[in-house]
């Protein structure tokens, strides 16, 4: 599906059973401008829903330095070749392996991340737009003690798509509902009287 094929099945799907569908014949603009927000909000509910997840989701190589750092939004995903998609959230949801094999334990929180630890495990924790590392095996006492992963990361995470053409056929219905209530949403603020 193409982003004029979304467009014109929102207006046609708006417009059933309206007397005055040329209102949505003539909004082109107005439903363009609100694909880009449905297109966020259905990649959020389908990374949430796990019998969707698997559709969103792909393979990324983060590329370390030598902090272990890596930066997630140069990330290029290995289905959509596009960086900057993945959902930062869904990182936690899907699973993160170092150079050695070894699959790293999420810690959600970064202070907790700098302390010691167990040392049987590896570890990943999310800080901005970065992934940080802890190798396996490496006593930590103070935060100068952690010894980043071999790398690149293979990330399995999910996506928001940047193109429309992105959406598996399994989710195009979904998208096509998805833009029709975020337009629906915004028009009924527009039109009902007194709306925050």
């Amino acid at each position: 599906m193409t982003f004029n094929d979304l467009t014109e099945r929102a207006k046609r799907t708006l417009s059933a059973g309206d007397a005055q569908a040329r209102v949505w014949v003539e909004s082109e603009f107005e439903l363009a401008a609100c694909a880009f927000q449905a297109i966020g909000e259905l990649s959020t509910k389908v990374m949430n829903d796990p019998s969707l997840r698997t559709l969103l989701q792909q393979n990324y190589l983060i590329t370390l330095d030598g902090s272990g750092e890596g930066d997630l939004l140069s990330a290029v995903g290995s289905i959509t070749l596009n960086a900057g998609e993945i959902q930062q959230e869904g990182i936690y949801i899907g699973r993160v392996t170092d150079a050695d094999g070894n699959n790293l334990v999420p810690i959600f929180n970064y202070q907790q991340f700098l302390g010691p630890l167990p040392t049987q495990f590896a570890y990943y924790c999310l800080k901005n737009r970065v992934i940080a590392t802890r190798a396996i095996g490496i006593p930590v006492s103070i935060p100068d003690d952690i010894v980043g992963v071999n790398g690149p990361l293979r990330v399995t995470a999910s996506f928001a798509p940047q193109e429309v053409d992105d959406f598996p056929p399994e989710l195009q219905d979904l998208l096509v509902f998805a833009l029709c209530d975020v337009v629906i949403r915004k028009t009924s603020k527009i039109i009902t009287p007194g709306a925050p």
